[in-house]
């Protein structure tokens, strides 16, 4: 267990109570809304002892993140959306698209967007490229096609996006899975495999991660690359006790 995860997790053992929870404010500029993220001391220890993770500690990554992009003054070319207000619930597929057709309209035209999705039980990484009309999914489990009403509630964000700024009217975005993404050697692992491709893309000055991992290949993140993402989060949640 990476250091500050030890640090973590024995603060969520010995000071937390059942119920009780680490929270912080997230400012508009990350999501688009203000927001409060709350991880429960279960949701602590399941991230402690690498167990399956959930939306509050993936969005307490992506937080990290931005920090990270905005004091590299590249927050104007990655973005990312709240998985949150892009969870899978087929009551409300409109409401998603129009949260994502107001993130498009927040950043430049030639930006990306990270979204962390879970059609149920598992965590992919969809990718929106505004500038090609190209959406880019990353799946730890192979080039898995994501589920028709998730494609639907994109394209449908992307299509309004389109209209309100007067794009001409253009084809469906195009799908491309990255099967060459690296793969989680274990069934529960997805979720830090998602945090890892994002901190990858947003890593990389270029951008290559559209060739990078178009071809297939049977690679797969070691325990050490994913503990990288796992002390990076301990650390920033840790800074939120003393904000």
């Amino acid at each position: 267990m990476p250091k500050s995860c030890k640090v973590l997790y024995a603060y969520a053992q010995q000071v937390m109570s059942k119920g009780q929870t680490i929270s912080t404010n997230l400012d508009e500029d990350l999501f688009g809304v203000k927001k409060i993220v709350y991880i429960f001391q279960e949701q602590v220890i399941a991230f402690a002892e690498m167990r399956e993770i959930g939306q509050a500690i993936i969005t307490a990554y992506i937080s990290y993140l931005f920090r990270l992009v905005k004091n590299q003054q590249r927050d104007q070319v990655i973005g990312f959306m709240d998985p949150a207000r892009t969870a899978h619930d087929p009551r409300d597929g409109n409401v998603r698209s129009e949260y994502i057709t107001k993130c498009l309209k927040q950043t430049s035209i030639d930006s990306i967007f990270l979204i962390p999705y879970n059609p149920g039980g598992h965590w992919i990484l969809t990718i929106i490229d505004e500038d090609k009309d190209n959406v880019y999914v990353m799946d730890p489990l192979g080039a898995r096609h994501p589920h028709d009403a998730w494609k639907t509630v994109v394209n449908d964000g992307i299509k309004a996006f389109n209209a309100q700024i007067g794009r001409r009217p253009r084809k469906l975005p195009t799908w491309i899975m990255l099967s060459g993404a690296p793969k989680q050697n274990d069934g529960k692992s997805c979720g830090y495999c998602v945090m890892r491709y994002m901190k990858d893309i947003c890593q990389d000055s270029s951008l290559e991660f559209r060739n990078k991992y178009r071809a297939r290949r049977r690679d797969t993140y070691t325990q050490m690359e994913l503990d990288e993402v796992r002390e990076e989060l301990a650390s920033h949640v840790l800074e939120w006790l003393f904000d």
